[in-house]
């Protein structure tokens, strides 16, 4: 029987793909047919509004579906999802059909939306479709059951029909973001405005928040350096380099946080509203209404979730904590093997291999931990099954955070509060921090240039081998770009990046009185990180679902929280020095030791809360302009009132 996929009868010259749906091989002609009837269908009746063409290669086993939206559906879409659009008067607001005269741009509706807004759009009419009350189970697959408010792609994929869902590159675009960040241009300022308009504000704001992170590292690290070349190693440096330090983060921070406000002003997503938000893909449960949107959507009980959070996730956690700490106590037992041979044979080289050596490898050890628990905690925050995408990623930030900050620092605040061995936490410190850059040096670096070495070598064989399609009529050059993008590996989102740059804050602020080089470490670090990248983002990953976002979310909290730690980290162990205790007149007891450092750490931590009191989060002239946006909108949702009952009384008198 000769298979037969269904595709849109619009013509090639109105067809502008944004999104590419590739089918596993042979995948039931039935099933797919069904699955495109759904895309097409009208949204009333449950469909996805879209277009779709269909392509099929001439052994008959691969098919690749191309989506589209035609103009009336792209503006039905960017209202009933919320799209923020450029008004007459220069602020953004969410988009209205009725007014979109007053919107700039709506002259030309072909070129109002940009290649990015259709991308959105599209993709949240495909995350939208829900199975509905006749849908019992896939055509083709009677063991892949549906019920009402199961999310049609999320079954797609895990019945092992969809293969891979991404949007297309815009090639020119693309090349335009490549020359902007080769290596060539290494000393140029990013083109943040550009990278958002591509990817989307979310990687944006990664970008923009790495790039004043990296610069905020170059006083501490021209200090750093300069105490080296000068050996002034006493307790007066460690501790004003720590003060120093402690304060020069929280003016990173909060000048961080008024950056963001500029930059998320200018491109619309300020006062972004998370109530707005649609459910993941992945959501599931029993089909019901949102009680503010009126929309149809899956509802799944709170106790539930619940219940999955504290009687499995919770006890993973901690199974996980307590294999960490016995790492430590092997670490230890490694470290005490080194110091028993260092003593039979103390030269220069053996300290280097004997003392130096169960550091690497504890660092090693972590990192190898580190990547296990991500991989699982994702699988277990999945499992939760959070409604919103905003809370599944605040709830899977806040459990990566707390064990890789236990896994990272458990042995250093043993070594510092516990031993009170400076040299041991200096060493332990070097090693896990270069020793862990290093690592992701390699696996972002090296690891993505030979996959796109592997990547290009076979696009050539393929190439060569002269696979042939059904197209369509759609051009061979957007057929064979779909065909090599779906090779290229998926980007899994910003969350390791930032937990990367997190840990590395850890290391480079919470013992900075102990080894004041690690701000250059860190910084010539993040110099390479900022190139490697954009490598990754233009030629090792296909492109990701561009993201809306009004700052960098829980990140900023947790940033915010490892300043606070780092206050009293290094008060307790500038206390612990026996110099500064012989600077404290008469003997004092270890209880009015740790009132001297309470004292010392509730100073800082007020003068970091009178900066932040003294740097405000929003600039002023920011303030003005959202009170004008407010003002500006309530008069213009009166003008549309007046004309829509004016239309209406027209159209009255004219049939009476």
């Amino acid at each position: 029987m000769e298979r037969k996929i269904k595709s849109s009868s619009i013509p090639l010259a109105n067809f502008d793909p944004q999104i590419v749906v590739k089918l596993h091989k042979n995948v039931e002609t039935e099933a797919a047919n069904w699955f495109i009837d759904k895309l097409q269908m009208d949204r009333k009746f449950g469909g996805g509004n879209l277009i779709v063409k269909s392509v099929i290669n001439e052994k008959k086993e691969k098919t690749m579906l191309y989506l589209s939206a035609a103009p009336d559906k792209l503006l039905l879409g960017a209202e009933l999802f919320d799209l923020k659009k450029k008004y007459n008067d220069g602020y953004y607001r969410d988009f209205n059909i009725d007014d979109l005269e007053n919107f700039q741009g709506a002259e030309d509706i072909s070129s109002f939306f940009t290649n990015t807004e259709k991308i959105k759009i599209i993709y949240r009419y495909l995350c939208a479709l829900r199975a509905q009350q006749s849908d019992t189970h896939i055509p083709g697959y009677p063991n892949a059951k549906l019920y009402p408010g199961k999310s049609l792609l999320r079954k797609f994929k895990s019945a092992g029909i969809i293969e891979h869902v991404y949007p297309l590159h815009d090639v020119e675009k693309l090349k335009f973001l490549k020359t902007s960040w080769d290596w060539k241009s290494f000393f140029r300022q990013l083109p943040m405005d550009d990278i958002r308009a591509y990817f989307g504000e979310k990687l944006a704001l990664y970008f923009s928040f790495l790039i004043v992170y990296t610069y905020a590292l170059i006083a501490p690290a021209i200090i750093g350096i300069i105490y080296l070349i000068t050996s002034w190693n006493n307790i007066y440096r460690e501790a004003i380099f720590a003060v120093f330090n402690l304060i020069w983060t929280t003016i990173f921070l909060e000048f961080w946080k008024r950056f963001c406000s500029e930059l998320t002003f200018k491109w619309g997503t300020l006062n972004e509203v998370v109530e707005t938000e649609e459910p993941r893909p992945s959501f599931h449960g029993v089909l019901g209404t949102n009680p503010v949107t009126g929309h149809p959507e899956p509802v799944y009980p709170k106790w539930k979730r619940q219940l999955r959070f504290y009687g499995v996730t919770v006890p993973v956690i901690l199974l996980c904590l307590l294999i960490a700490f016995e790492a430590m106590l092997l670490y230890f037992q490694m470290q005490d093997w080194a110091n028993l041979l260092y003593e039979k044979d103390p030269s220069y080289l053996n300290y280097a291999n004997m003392m130096c050596f169960p550091s690497i490898v504890y660092a090693v050890a972590v990192t190898i931990m580190n990547t296990l628990y991500n991989i699982l905690i994702k699988k277990l925050n999945d499992y939760e099954n959070h409604r919103l995408q905003s809370s599944y990623e605040n709830h899977l930030i806040v459990k990566m955070v707390s064990f890789n900050f236990v896994n990272c620092f458990m042995s250093l605040f043993y070594m510092g509060f516990y031993l009170q061995d400076v040299t041991l936490l200096r060493s332990d410190l070097v090693a896990l921090l270069i020793t862990q850059q290093v690592i992701g040096q390699l696996q972002e670096s090296a690891l993505p240039f030979l996959i796109l070495k592997f990547w290009t070598k076979k696009v050539d064989k393929d190439a060569g081998k002269g696979e042939k399609w059904e197209e369509e009529g759609l051009p061979q050059e957007l057929i064979q770009q779909a065909y090599d993008e779906a090779s290229l590996e998926k980007y899994l989102g910003t969350l390791d990046d930032y937990l990367e740059l997190f840990l590395q804050f850890g290391y480079v602020f919470l013992f900075s009185s102990v080894y004041p080089l690690a701000a250059f470490w860190a910084l010539l670090n993040n110099i390479f990180e900022l190139r490697i990248d954009s490598f990754k983002m233009c030629c090792v990953f296909r492109r990701p679902f561009p993201l809306s976002a009004s700052s960098i979310g829980a990140w900023q909290m947790m940033f915010e929280l490892m300043g606070k730690i780092a206050v009293m980290t290094n008060c307790i162990i500038i206390g612990l020095n026996p110099q500064v205790q012989k600077l404290v007149p008469g003997h004092q007891t270890p209880v009015q030791l740790v009132v001297i450092v309470v004292i010392l750490e509730h100073i800082i931590l007020a003068a970091r809360s009178f900066l932040t009191y003294l740097i405000p989060d929003l600039p002023r002239w920011i303030e003005i302009e959202v009170y004008k946006e407010r003002y500006e909108a309530k008069k213009a949702l009166e003008k549309v009132k007046i004309q829509n009952a004016m239309k209406r009384k027209h159209e009255q008198q004219a049939t009476s």
